[in-house]
């Protein structure tokens, strides 16, 4: 997804200063004077409507949603992304207060599902104290949740044990793994947003549950909250590093021998790097990667994180977009320090759950073009890799791998087609991938509308790739249904760009 801009974010230090506590002060307990940790939780309810990515120049029906969230410094308040993706009105209200208030979202980070909303009324945040952030909580120690769950009205507190800390993937975005906590405290429906909470201080942010197990619910740690916060800091959500690592375990000591790699020393070994990312032109296939920022790597790719182990990418994930990343490696026998530049991949996007922004389109004569993300494949279902067209499917997930070269290349995909007597006799099987119009490769939307200006001679050549074959329009009658079509089928505009 594209690069969120943060407006009038308040800076990571006026966060902190605001939630630090003084000599001589404690944290707020549920007796002091209601000013507890359940007075700075809020409702959140939401008015959203998703973009309909089968007919882009659509948006589907308002729909009401609910969760909940927690005051930090300056009024702001923390919470999921996906509790206000695709937002249209924002409403949050204190639990001591009937009436809600209007918030709009100030920053939003859909690759580790936090958002921070502000409330333009200054006089919301009154005699409520800002929470207080902690630390990663210990495995077996015990939390508490907050929050609004099932549509509740009061806020409600659930207890529970941290029984593990793991490297998953994020059901928000659907593509980015970050640190997450597993606890049996209840995280239910409404509980989203709300603060994960230890000796007085917000340990994580509740965000995802199991579907089908009971008492099994994860929070987003401290560690990517407060990542978060830092990034807002000059006022840009840049998102979190891509490594660009792909290894493999070094557990065989026949393959330790053989990579020469010393007794005592530990690591996996790097078999690709991807274009563009922080360690392209760094790290090289065939070294053994043996630390991050000082911390040891583990023969099974594992570092120590508290009580628990995690993938080494936890550890890129500590580093903002634009900082130093200090490496050390084994290579041709011997052992080097390098550093590299944390990066993200743009390209990246096309694997993410869109949200908040419109699809790409361009309209000609009823044929709908967008380009290949993750959306367009949803299309064919939650299967989409056994059910999608397999070129589609090569170019999501294979091409990159296997040719390097086209890493950034964009697709464009032929959606639908409207129907109309212009293009009825076309065969369509489907949404297919776009080679040439016109004789012109299509690596962008742009191309297509520089194919149909620019043709010559009576028909428009559509070229696909695979086995998909070539279609035609008749150039002048095309032309000429087009404003047509779009009236038929009710679309104010032809393109979004």
């Amino acid at each position: 997804m594209n690069a969120v801009t943060a407006r009038g974010v308040v800076t990571l230090t006026m966060v902190l200063a605001a939630m630090t506590l003084g000599p001589g002060e404690t944290e707020a307990s549920e007796g002091a004077g209601g000013n507890g940790i359940s007075a700075s939780v809020v409702h959140v309810q939401v008015y959203r409507s998703r973009f309909d990515w089968s007919m882009p120049w659509r948006q589907q029906a308002v729909q009401g949603v609910l969760g909940s969230g927690f005051l930090i410094g300056d009024g702001r308040i923390v919470t999921n992304a996906h509790v206000v993706a695709d937002a249209r009105q924002i409403l949050v209200r204190r639990p001591d207060q009937a009436n809600p208030r209007i918030a709009t979202v100030e920053a939003v980070a859909h690759d580790c599902d936090l958002a921070v909303l502000r409330v333009d009324d200054r006089g919301f945040a009154d005699g409520l104290r800002p929470l207080a952030l902690g630390e990663l909580p210990r495995t077996g120690s015990q939390v508490l949740t907050y929050g609004f769950p099932l549509g509740g009205q009061d806020v409600s507190s659930t207890a529970g044990i941290v029984s593990r800390v793991e490297m998953r993937g994020y059901v928000h975005s659907g593509a980015d793994a970050h640190l997450v906590v597993q606890t049996d405290a209840a995280i239910n429906p409404g509980n989203s947003g709300g603060p994960v909470v230890q000796d007085g201080r917000v340990v994580g942010v509740a965000f995802q549950g199991f579907p089908g197990f009971d008492n099994m619910g994860f929070f987003i740690p401290i560690p990517v909250v407060r990542h978060f916060l830092e990034d807002l800091e000059d006022g840009t959500y840049d998102g979190f590093p891509d490594s660009g690592i792909e290894t493999s375990p070094l557990l065989s000591p026949a393959y330790r021998r053989e990579r020469g790699l010393p007794d005592g020393r530990s690591g996996v070994v790097v078999n690709r790097v991807v274009p563009g990312a922080t360690a392209e032109g760094i790290v090289e296939p065939g070294d053994v990667l043996l630390e991050v920022d000082g911390h040891t790597i583990a023969d099974d790719g594992t570092v120590a994180i508290g009580d628990a182990r995690v993938t080494f990418a936890t550890h890129f994930d500590d580093r903002q977009v634009g900082e130093q990343v200090r490496l050390k490696v084994w290579r041709d026998r011997r052992e080097l320090e390098l550093a590299a530049t944390a990066v993200r991949i743009p390209r990246y996007d096309r694997l993410r759950n869109r949200y908040d922004v419109g699809p790409k389109y361009v309209v000609h004569a009823g044929l709908v073009f967008v380009p290949l993300d993750a959306e367009v494949l949803k299309m064919f279902g939650r299967n989409w890799a056994q059910t999608a067209n397999r070129d589609l499917v090569w170019h999501q997930l294979f091409r990159e791998a296997e040719r390097p070269e086209e890493a950034d290349r964009e697709v464009i995909v032929l959606l639908r087609v409207l129907r109309h007597p212009v293009n009825s006799q076309m065969t369509f099987n489907g949404p297919v991938a776009v080679e040439a119009i016109n004789g012109l490769p299509i690596r962008s939307l742009e191309d297509v509308v520089e194919a149909f200006n620019s043709g010559e001679g009576r028909f428009d050549e559509i070229a696909f790739e695979g086995d998909a074959g070539i279609e035609a329009l008749d150039r002048e009658k095309a032309r000429a249904a087009h404003e047509e079509i779009l009236q038929q089928y009710a679309i104010t505009r032809d393109r979004k760009l």
